[in-house]
């Protein structure tokens, strides 16, 4: 009788790793980017053009984007606070002109204007807000201007 358990333990098991195996799914975003540099200033002017293809079994309502240069704007973001904790003081204690961020962002999803914002505890993620859902396998063109004020060399390689 034992055996019989286990081996049906084992069945359940194996049927569950294999609908979870069967489940993932990775979103393909595809992108262009034009991008102007202006190296005397530290600067990007740039507008991006995202294909977002959502390969999940379900609808999407809201995108997260990592707006990775606003790690940089100041001594409250999540990645000042985790350098500051590890001993690294250089972006904590940096001057305004050594940090960097991004802005002049103008989110359209395909050639329509859309609802973002940036989290409340992470500025460097912004949830955009779909005028009506992606459904699965569905397509669309995300696009947007942008600035980047880079931050200092000595704070990041990004700089």
């Amino acid at each position: 009788m034992k055996h019989h358990y286990f081996f049906l333990l084992l069945i359940s098991i194996l049927i569950k790793s294999n609908l979870t195996a069967q489940s993932y799914f990775q979103q393909e975003v595809n992108y262009t980017i034009s991008v102007k540099l202006d190296d005397v200033k530290h600067e990007l002017q740039a507008s991006e053009k995202i294909e977002y293809v959502n390969n999940s079994p379900n609808p999407l309502s809201f995108i997260y984007m990592h707006l990775w240069p606003n790690a940089y704007k100041d001594n409250s973001t999540p990645l000042a606070k985790q350098l500051y904790q590890g001993g690294e003081t250089t972006l904590y204690y940096a001057t305004d002109e050594e940090k960097g961020f991004i802005d002049q962002l103008d989110f359209k999803v395909d050639d329509q204007p859309v609802k973002w914002e940036l989290l409340k505890d992470s500025i460097d993620i912004c949830k955009i807000y779909l005028n009506t859902p992606l459904p699965a396998k569905g397509k669309i063109t995300i696009t947007t201007p942008f600035h980047v004020k880079l931050p200092s060399a000595k704070i990041s390689r990004l700089g």
